[in-house]
């Protein structure tokens, strides 16, 4: 059974009488790398500070390891920060930032030492020990700044952003260097961030902010198949999206519904309340012409993504659909060309308006 590491219970805050987030309430377990997602402004940074202490709540708990420490101050609480700017010392050697945490808790040095070694060698920074973060590279200042967070061996890791500073290269390379040492290390961490490449790439779970509150919780695949709403569905990665009636249910779990761009038959285990529907589905999701869920179109336009081919199809009905194929098939398709495809009926994703 997995262990419990936090509880948040129904956290409220208000600043100058504006509320900013309103009863968040989750679990992040043993070893979870656990994001919090959302556009700028919905309150995730401030949630953020309210788990590390420097923001108090005006509602709700924190419950860190079986402990209550909402009104803990944040030298008590053994949670480790990695700021955005990463707020290393100028004057501090590389091996002195790292080892900056152990020496005020007054470890020896011999285990001051013994510790710093050991994170040089997961960070690999050894070669760059003696220099200071002025004579460093961005990503490396950003792997001195999660050293310095883990040496004291914190309860939980918590990490606001730390890749937004950094070019898009150098960015894909440190989320690699971020996922190998969340493995070699097993510490739990919680990420918060507006970059849902970030979130679906390293997250064991992710939370979804929208306007101060969470929306939905679970893991990339769970979150990506079965969105809550529209706001999830095209908040993670993209979607097509037509508005239907569902008109027939054909059998136990095969609707018949009604759109603009003709009948579509989909998988729903579950009918909705209403029969007005979104009928929505991911640019991979279609199949070979087949007999049923076929859509035509002219391709309006393509870009070459290296290893995808993305198609934007334009039907008489004017609607305008993203399809993600095989770069192989790149000769296939030229401007203007009728297209001809079919969304597999098991790809759909059934939301209510």
């Amino acid at each position: 059974m997995e262990r419990e590491i936090l509880r948040v219970e129904n956290i409220e805050k208000k600043f100058d009488g504006k509320e900013v987030l309103k009863n968040i309430s989750f679990t992040v377990y043993e070893n979870d790398f656990f994001f919090i997602l959302g556009p700028s402004g919905c309150g995730k940074t401030t949630f953020l500070r309210i788990i590390a202490g420097f923001t108090q709540p005006d509602r709700g708990r924190i419950i860190l390891n079986k402990k209550d420490i909402t009104n803990l101050p944040p030298n008590k609480r053994n949670i480790g920060f990695v700021f955005q700017n990463y707020a290393l010392w100028p004057h501090m050697k590389v091996k002195e930032n790292i080892a900056y945490g152990l020496k005020i808790r007054k470890y020896t040095d011999e285990f001051v030492k013994r510790k710093v070694e050991e994170m040089l060698e997961i960070t690999k920074l050894k070669e760059i020990k003696d220099l200071y973060p002025n004579q460093i590279s961005g990503g490396q200042q950003q792997r001195v700044a999660l050293a310095r967070a883990l040496i004291v061996d914190p309860l939980i890791l918590l990490l606001d952003e730390p890749l937004s500073n950094l070019d898009a290269k150098l960015r894909d390379e440190l989320r690699r260097e971020l996922k190998r040492i969340h493995k070699e290390t097993e510490k739990t961490m919680i990420y918060v961030t507006h970059d849902q490449k970030e979130a679906m790439t390293l997250s064991t779970n992710i939370a979804i902010m929208k306007d101060k509150e969470i929306i939905q919780i679970g893991s990339p695949y769970e979150i990506y198949t079965n969105p809550k709403n529209l706001f999830v569905a095209s908040f993670i990665g993209e979607i097509n999206v037509i508005k239907g009636k569902i008109v027939e249910k054909i059998k136990e779990n095969l609707v018949k519904i009604e759109t603009d761009e003709g009948y579509f038959f989909s998988d729903l285990y579950k009918i909705p309340n209403s029969k007005d529907i979104f009928l929505c589905f991911r640019p991979e999701s279609i199949t070979k012409e087949e007999r049923i869920n076929v859509i035509k179109g002219r391709l309006k336009e393509y870009e070459f993504l290296g290893e995808t081919l993305k198609l934007s199809i334009i039907t008489e009905k004017g609607n305008i659909f993203k399809l993600s194929i095989s770069p192989y098939d790149f000769e296939k398709y030229r401007r203007g060309e009728n297209i001809i495809f079919s969304v597999e009926k098991e790809k759909f994703i059934i939301l209510e308006e």
